[in-house]
């Protein structure tokens, strides 16, 4: 009798359980586009000040380093915020080409703040390193988006063209080989 009293009570709450379907909400370029935005925000805080360092002549590895590492947290946290998102399967050709302006420019504006530290190296030995760091976490973010939204890095490399000479000047061979450039 307690087993019969134990094994409905049993069922009933299992009823309960599986008949809850989870539903998965599907991601859109919105999604994709919000993180891309958080992600500018970020950069156009950060640049700025890598610049500004080089520009005055004061960028050494203390002053660089923060900025550097907070560049590639920023990277980091884009790429972790696109793993969330699932793939969107249809999209509108404007959609795209927003996403691809915008990540366009993200990847021009790193470009042209980095190159400026180019002429500060001596004075920033541990450049290469901080560099590279900064090329996995950007190659991250482009492999996400890939994912999400396939075929949006041939845009993005369509409109990166001109600033090509400064990705390899910078040796970030993996955003480079992300884009087919």
């Amino acid at each position: 009798m307690f087993a019969f009293r134990f094994a409905s009570l049993f069922l009933l709450a299992t009823s309960f359980v599986s008949g809850a379907a989870v539903v998965e909400k599907r991601s859109s370029t919105a999604d994709i586009e919000t993180v891309l935005n958080t992600l500018k925000n970020s950069t156009d805080s950060i640049l700025p000040q890598i610049t500004a360092l080089s520009s005055g002549g004061t960028a050494t590895d203390a002053t660089v380093t923060p900025l550097i590492t907070d560049l590639t947290t920023a990277l980091n946290t884009a790429t972790a915020s696109l793993a969330t998102l699932t793939p969107v399967t249809s999209t509108k050709r404007q959609s795209d080409d927003d996403i691809a302006n915008l990540v366009a420019g993200i990847v021009t504006d790193i470009a042209n703040a980095l190159d400026t530290l180019l002429g500060d190296a001596s004075a920033i030995p541990d450049l290469g390193t901080l560099l590279s760091g900064v090329d996995t976490a950007l190659d991250q973010v482009l492999v996400g988006l890939e994912t999400l939204l396939a075929g949006v890095l041939n845009l993005v490399a369509t409109l990166l063209v001109d600033v090509a000479g400064l990705l390899r000047s910078l040796a970030f061979g993996l955003t480079l080989a992300s884009l087919g450039l």
